[in-house]
């Protein structure tokens, strides 16, 4: 399965673009032969509006879509593992994680998600929250691999 994560705004250099790119990275490079085969980061420096208007046509379309959003569900590690799990046993080829804008989603997209998580009842900067979902999804990838980087 493909990942994609989708975020308004951008990154610019620095300590935090350094650790979201690495995490990237590791995840792409590990373990070959499961069944997550990819993560990619897509940033958008457009506007609010028209960044939710391509989230919209994302939810209205057949992808698998998760959004980031700070009154979602409060998952752990290992449930971010069986949201993905599940998505993967349902044949979903590709799964996408929308990190919204400073103002959250407006409802209209919020009523259309199938799935709405959030990362903690604590509120991140967006480049924070890039990391923190980056680093997850490979912690993902280390559990169903029964690899030693997740101690829980």
């Amino acid at each position: 399965m493909k990942i994609i994560i989708l975020a308004h705004g951008k990154v610019k250099n620095g300590p935090e673009f350094d650790l979201i790119f690495d995490y990237a990275k590791r995840f792409n490079k590990q373990f070959n032969s499961d069944f997550l085969t990819s993560l990619e980061i897509f940033e958008s420096n457009e506007a609010e509006s028209q960044f939710y208007k391509k989230v919209s046509r994302i939810l209205d379309g057949k992808q698998s879509t998760v959004l980031l959003d700070r009154n979602g569900e409060q998952i752990d590690s290992e449930g971010i593992t069986q949201l993905v799990t599940s998505f993967s046993e349902k044949g979903i080829s590709q799964l996408s994680f929308v990190i919204g804008g400073a103002s959250g989603f407006p409802k209209q997209l919020t009523s259309k998600a199938k799935k709405i998580i959030a990362l903690s009842k604590m509120v991140f900067p967006h480049k924070i929250a890039r990391l923190i979902l980056v680093e997850q999804l490979y912690r993902t990838k280390c559990i169903i691999n029964r690899h030693p980087y997740h101690k829980a």
